[in-house]
């Protein structure tokens, strides 16, 4: 009788999960916000905004935001790597990107599984359109993301 409790508890803990339906995520998570510096950047613009995910990405899973620039994509290293809120909740991701440098870029993720050992993402894609941001300004940029894998 407990076991079927504590089953039918978890079973509703993950009922919503994913990247599906109203962006609102299973419970118990929130929504992930990262906050960081692309990786070896030296700009002085910052962009600011929500990406939407694509459907079928589960919760929990570890989502990474990128910056393109032609042919190249540089992760945001997040200010507090290791209690950084990266996990997948919904289909929302909030951003703050900083040390951007000037010029038109597009916004790309990569999904990882973090009970993985592989480097490989799950899921990775880019959003929608292209921005262009100019030295030390702030851009609000909201994407779309779209599997390219």
């Amino acid at each position: 009788m407990i076991a079927a409790l504590v089953l039918a508890t978890l079973a509703s803990l993950t009922v919503g999960c994913g990247s599906s339906g109203d962006g609102s995520g299973g419970k118990g998570c929130t929504t992930p916000d990262i906050v960081g510096d692309v990786f070896a950047g030296g700009g002085t613009a910052t962009v600011t905004g929500t990406g939407t995910l694509p459907d079928g990405i589960a919760d929990g899973l570890e989502v990474g935001v990128l910056v393109s620039t032609g042919g190249a994509s540089f992760g945001v290293l997040p200010d507090n790597l290791l209690a950084a809120n990266d996990r997948v909740c919904g289909k929302s991701v909030r951003y703050t990107i900083k040390k951007v440098e000037a010029g038109t870029h597009r916004l790309a993720f990569e999904v990882h599984d973090p009970n993985s050992s592989s480097s490989t993402p799950l899921y990775e894609g880019t959003a929608d359109a292209d921005f262009t941001i100019a030295d030390g300004q702030t851009v609000n940029v909201d994407a779309t993301f779209q599997i390219s894998k």
